[in-house]
């Protein structure tokens, strides 16, 4: 693909969206030896500030398909093989330690191995890396057995290195992958069907479970059946309590509460959804199913120190995405920060207009001292660092950008932690505690039968501060936990409500 390089002189103009005039891209992999990843990059896993590994991905079109055909959501995807490029202490220029034989076609037929001893397992058909702060990438393979496999970030001899640990995932191809605090690995089949009630897989993480490194076939601890459809992203709150999935064929994103090791249930109190609002300019009338050709929800990543879910939406595959107009696909690619509790959109960056703004053009790339600007939008991920800087990666333009907020972002005030157990009681809501408290205290009821329950908290002028619940749950005893760090010190009031039962009490916030 031709690509316009400017180095030094850049058309500039006023950003006038608040988001993305405050989101603002700090580094931009130069597309081009020797600190480009040398191919197209689907997914960053983000180690820490500087440090973060591309999956690369040498895509081949199947004879007989084009690109644009090849883009439908129901359709194989066409990656053959697939590389991780590592970066350390990186720039625009420099920083790539990992060696790359090659440049664009070169690259055809070259591909990375995870290797332990005599087992090798040659990376295929990988969408999606996940990193941790204990520099371990995870892959989510698409090989025979459909491994999770997991790779070790070093700065020398090679960056990135093969460790003992991997997963099969079973038969159907996988893209989804996260890893919560607990180490519990996450899972998600690409295609939902009638026949299978698996589709998303958690497994004991490596330290818990001797497998990873043995036989490498462990069952996982639990699973959700998905209905049938196409899939993409999948996010998980660091605690493991809130996982999120995106489908391409509803064009939503769906929310599960619970947790690894008693199940999850489908959250009927969150809505996001794509609509005909979010279609690539100009593009063609699809008359068979009467709608624009929208985008889609693709990868999402769970802001740990505010809360905050954020969810990618672009045209997924195709280069040469065309209306009859001329218009392509690489006039939109937009990223949405998301509220968990309810899926309601608060921002939004609009990265094919940020890149038009700052350059006069959608498919112009920009490195420089004061811009950083990949081009050729196709947002496909999104990662997050120790400092709230984000990672995002532009597939047609071969280039992992890093994004830097000069605003202050906003913060979701309660993070819900329940727990439940299996002996009903009579209705109740019990005194907080600890109380006094700082900053978290446990709110338990117990229910006879299963209800809809709404658990909030006010403050002392009647202002709702937080929904802990609002859902249908079953008959026990639960356990909210609630986190009030970004409250002030006071008296706060918390009220449950069921059906037939309603009952507030006090508690108190010493900081």
């Amino acid at each position: 693909m031709k690509k316009t390089l400017v180095l030094l002189f850049v058309f500039s103009m006023l950003l006038p969206f608040s988001l993305y005039s405050q989101w603002n891209t700090v580094l931009a992999t130069q597309d081009d030896r020797p600190n480009g990843p040398s191919d197209q990059v689907s997914s960053v896993a983000v180690i820490n500030a500087n440090t973060f590994v591309a999956l690369v991905s040498r895509v081949v079109i199947p004879a007989g398909q084009t690109d644009s055909t090849w883009d439908d959501v129901y359709k194989q995807d066409s990656v053959v093989t697939n590389f991780l490029a590592g970066y350390s202490n990186a720039t625009d220029f420099t920083g790539r330690v990992t060696y790359i034989p090659g440049y664009g076609s070169e690259l055809n037929g070259f591909f990375m191995k995870w290797a332990s001893g005599f087992d090798e397992v040659q990376l295929y058909r990988a969408y999606k890396a996940v990193g941790t702060s204990d520099s371990l990438v995870y892959v989510a393979n698409n090989d025979p057995d459909h491994n999770i496999l997991v790779f070790r970030f070093a700065s020398s001899p090679d960056s990135v290195m093969s460790t003992d640990y991997r997963m099969m995932t079973g038969t159907e191809d996988i893209m989804g992958l996260a890893v919560d605090d607990n180490g519990y690995v996450y899972v998600l089949d690409i295609y939902g069907s009638a026949g299978i009630t698996d589709e998303v897989k958690v497994f004991k993480g490596i330290k818990d479970d001797a497998q990873w490194a043995d036989l490498h076939n462990s069952s996982p601890i639990t699973t959700i059946d998905l209905p049938e459809g196409v899939y993409r992203g999948l996010a998980v709150s660091p605690d493991g309590h809130q996982l999120f999935i995106s489908s391409v064929s509803d064009n939503n994103v769906v929310k599960y509460l619970g947790n690894p090791t008693s199940g999850y249930t489908k959250s009927n109190n969150f809505s996001f959804a794509l609509s005909d609002a979010d279609t690539i300019p100009n593009t063609l009338y699809d008359t068979t199913n009467g709608k624009w050709l929208t985008a889609h929800p693709l990868g999402m990543a769970y802001m740990r120190n505010n809360n905050l879910l954020f969810i990618t939406a672009a045209r997924w595959l195709g280069n040469n995405i065309l209306s009859q107009t001329g218009y392509s696909g690489y006039q939109y690619s937009k990223l949405f920060e998301v509220d968990p509790n309810d899926g309601s959109r608060m921002d939004s960056l609009d990265v094919a207009k940020y890149y038009f703004d700052s350059t006069g053009s959608y498919t112009t790339q920009v490195f420089s001292d004061t811009l950083h600007i990949a081009g050729y939008a196709s947002l496909y991920d999104v990662g997050f660092d120790e400092n709230n800087d984000m990672f995002t990666q532009s597939f047609y333009s071969w280039v992992v950008e890093k994004w830097h907020y000069t605003g202050t972002l906003p913060t979701v005030v309660v993070d819900a932690v329940r727990q439940q157990s299996i002996t009903p009681g009579k209705f109740d809501l019990t005194q907080n505690y600890p109380n006094p408290f700082n900053p978290t205290t446990n709110i338990k009821f117990t229910l006879p039968q299963k209800d809809h329950v709404v658990l909030t908290v006010e403050n002392i002028l009647g202002q709702t501060v937080a929904t802990l619940i609002d859902e249908n749950m079953s008959a026990g005893t639960h356990v909210v936990t609630l986190n009030a760090s970004k409250l002030s010190s006071g008296i706060y009031f918390y009220t449950m409500k069921t059906k037939n039962f309603t009952v507030t009490k006090k508690m108190t916030l010493l900081k």
